[in-house]
């Protein structure tokens, strides 16, 4: 049996050192003993949240990933190869080390700002789990979402979100999110759904993933939502 211990030692105290609040998804180590609980949702939370998306065979860039939950997740799913990337070093120093622990071949992690520098490559598909949310919105970072999405994927992105907003939910002033989202603005909400949609462009489709829902009951604006981009084929009359 191979011994872990020396790496799971290590683990534990990057764990610690990089604390809760920068931690957020639950950390099992390779024997699903929990590690840290992160601060989020837990394990029976998060399952919900890429049921429906078929990562089978495709190569898949996780973008924020943190410890990397969803990209060990896409290659037990069985994704080609998975990059995660996250803009904290020492999170990827500890999700690089996760990975080797449960020894997933094809999982790589990469310290990088995704929003600021370009993509080292195209990958099939590109989650962005949970990473737009009010502070994107209000920092008026959206446009740079969408266009870091559109080159980081050759063929699908992934998002949840919250796919409207109470306006008095968001430090930004209406008028200056309805100047930057035309359309987007009204019934004093902010439809980030629709927002993502009209910057990404004609070129891409969306889809709500049905089985995707992050909640139960009736369906709300409040609630989260699995959403997925599909870029459309070319034109054969194209040039």
């Amino acid at each position: 049996m191979t011994d872990f211990a020396p790496s799971l030692d290590r683990l534990r105290e990057m764990l610690a050192a990089l604390g809760p609040g920068r931690v957020w998804r639950p950390v099992a180590g390779p024997d699903g003993a929990l590690l840290a609980r992160g601060s989020g949702p837990g394990p029976e939370s998060l399952e919900p949240y890429v049921a429906g998306l078929d990562v089978a065979g495709k190569t898949v860039a996780d973008l924020g990933c943190n410890l990397g939950y969803f990209s060990l997740l896409a290659a037990r799913c069985g994704a080609r190869r998975v990059l995660g990337c996250d803009a904290d070093p020492e999170i990827i120093e500890a999700a690089t080390l996760l990975a080797r622990l449960h020894g997933l071949a094809g999982v790589d992690f990469l310290a990088r700002d995704f929003l600021a520098a370009p993509a080292p490559e195209r990958f099939d598909l590109a989650l962005l789990v949970d990473f737009v949310g009010r502070g994107v919105v209000a920092k008026g970072k959206l446009a740079a979402v969408a266009a870091a999405a559109a080159s980081w994927a050759r063929h699908e992105v992934f998002f949840t979100l919250h796919p409207a907003y109470a306006l008095d939910e968001l430090a930004v002033p209406p008028e200056v999110l309805a100047a930057r989202h035309p359309g987007c603005v009204r019934d004093g909400r902010f439809f980030t759904a629709e927002a993502l949609a009209a910057l990404l462009g004609p070129g891409w489709t969306m889809r709500r993933l049905t089985d995707g829902r992050l909640s139960a009951g009736e369906t709300t604006l409040r609630a989260k939502t699995a959403l997925l981009f599909t870029r459309k084929a070319p034109s054969a009359s194209a040039p």
